[in-house]
């Protein structure tokens, strides 16, 4: 009897130093969720020469990490701050008049780049990087390093880096930032929707409506519908969900929702959300400001932070977009995740986008993915964790010690480069042949009018011409948005022609 007693109870002690990994109410440990997304920058300008920099730091820290996808295959080559072997055509269509280099910023701002959904797609100029230096400027090739982004790169080497992650949408900041509360590129690509998204589209809804607990903070708020939530047609519904900054604080040491997000931009100004012009050490400050709160409160060890960006805003980055639909993905741009489970200096190099945080909070509150988009990632934003360690210490980061790279926790050797794939861009899933004629039809026509001043005879196929080039850059233009960065020039050019030609002839019928 005593032996079958302690046979049960060694039993029982066995199976209870199993873990189970249950962790009831989510799928992980994970119990709060906190996005930050910040404005305009691109993966290449803020993490392109990661973890060594400009100058170059070479030590046992950054020769421990891993390098992501950037602006250098070997860190001699960044002895200089002019990357001379990155060039860009400084006019895409024209590469015989000279070319730009990413060039580093040595200042806390730049002036901003050209921004613009035609600006956008020009950029990556028939699925190259051609465009940057036409479309968004010389601005665009601009670099930030340690010297401005310290705690950003101490936050990289301490948790994860993704280096193969997009914003939502090729566009500016409202369809972006909608997309990002949707899980689908919305059906507008400006930043002057209003009214136009049904609100049961949105995560507010699906975690409302599965009672999931939620927060919307915003900096300088003083009520009413944050900017750009307006885009959601019912959102005022929902406006008891909607705080300032100093309320984040406040549940911080009180009850913190499930899903909080934390945005610099909405109500007063951009000062404080890195868009340029603006220096972006005084949006580091408030980033590090509330990630301190987190790791100082009760839910350090239950929380995930996300800290990303809507768009790339012009800036350089040498990848291009996968076009899985016809308003994206977006432009590279950085993604860093914080957790006390996230691996230690770590580049997570899964495709990943806007949409796969959304699927993020469906997998682990157990919620039915709320579109397939945001389904796509799930796994690889799983891969930045590892849930089978005890939590992590916190890291608090002050301004006097913001040189980078600070200690590690753990000793770590990765010491390689994680390779994004070439991806398919717009012009290879979402070509127009009709664009091939354009060019010929508009040379050819130009030649013909210019010897038609000489020979009237000509005037006639030359205004056809133009004509049919108007006809087919205008129909491009307007069904085939994503081209409207050169559909235009042709449009423009054949419509001077169409005019020159018709006031010819119609001088020459006047006569007769």
């Amino acid at each position: 009897m005593k032996i079958g007693l302690i046979g049960l109870a060694i039993t029982v002690l066995f199976l209870l130093s199993i873990p189970l990994h249950s962790y009831s109410d989510t799928q992980t440990p994970i119990k709060h969720v906190i996005i930050i997304i910040e404005e305009n920058h691109s993966f290449d300008n803020l993490f392109g020469t990661y973890p060594f920099g400009y100058p170059p730091i070479v030590n046992n820290i950054t020769l421990s990490l891993m390098d992501p996808e950037g602006l250098y295959t070997n860190y001699t080559q960044l002895k200089k701050g002019t990357l001379n072997y990155v060039s860009v055509p400084n006019v895409p269509w024209l590469p015989e008049l000279g070319n730009s280099h990413p060039y580093y910023a040595d200042a806390y701002s730049t002036v901003d780049p050209y921004e613009g959904w035609n600006s956008y797609h020009g950029d990556y100029w028939f699925d190259t990087d051609d465009g940057f230096v036409y479309y968004s400027g010389p601005q665009s090739m601009a670099y930030f390093s340690y010297e401005q982004e310290a705690p950003l790169w101490d936050y990289a080497e301490e948790y994860v880096l993704a280096d193969n992650y997009f914003a939502p949408v090729m566009g500016l900041t409202e369809p972006n930032r909608i997309a990002y509360l949707t899980g689908f590129p919305p059906n507008f690509y400006t930043d002057d929707a209003s009214g136009t998204c049904p609100l049961n589209s949105s995560i507010f809804y699906q975690l409302s409506y599965y009672n999931v607990s939620w927060g919307y903070y915003t900096y300088g708020y003083s009520g009413g519908i944050p900017w750009p939530l307006n885009a959601f047609n019912g959102i005022s519904e929902y406006k008891n969900h909607f705080y300032g900054i100093s309320n984040f604080y406040e549940d911080l040491k009180g009850n913190l929702p499930s899903v909080s997000w934390v945005m610099f931009i909405g109500c007063s100004n951009d000062e404080y959300d890195m868009h340029p012009p603006y220096n972006i050490l005084k949006g580091e400050k408030e980033l590090v400001s509330v990630i301190n709160a987190v790791m100082q409160s009760k839910y350090w060890n239950s929380t995930a932070i996300f800290i990303t960006f809507d768009e790339g805003g012009g800036y350089y980055d040498q990848i291009i977009p996968p076009s899985i639909n016809h308003y994206g993905l977006g432009q590279r741009i950085p993604l860093l995740i914080i957790s006390p489970y996230a691996k230690e200096g770590w580049v997570n190099n899964y495709t990943i986008s806007g949409y796969s945080i959304l699927g993020f909070i469906d997998y682990n509150f157990h919620l039915p993915y709320i579109t397939n988009l945001s389904e796509r990632g799930v796994h690889g934003i799983l891969q930045s964790f590892n849930f089978d360690v005890n939590p992590r210490q916190p890291i608090i980061l002050e301004p006097n010690n913001w040189t980078y790279p600070i200690a590690l926790q753990y000793p770590i050797h990765y010491g390689y480069i994680a390779t994004v794939p070439s991806y398919k861009g717009y012009a290879e899933v979402y070509p127009v042949p009709e664009m091939m004629f354009l060019l010929p039809l508009d040379t050819v026509a130009f030649v013909i009018l210019f010897i038609s001043f000489k020979k009237r005879t000509l005037l006639k196929p030359a205004f056809l011409l133009f004509t049919i080039s108007l006809g087919i850059s205008g129909y491009i233009y307007e069904v085939n948005n994503i081209y409207q960065f050169v559909s235009e020039y042709y449009f423009t050019a054949s419509f001077i022609g169409f005019l020159i030609g018709g006031v010819m002839l119609a001088r020459i019928y006047r006569r007769r």
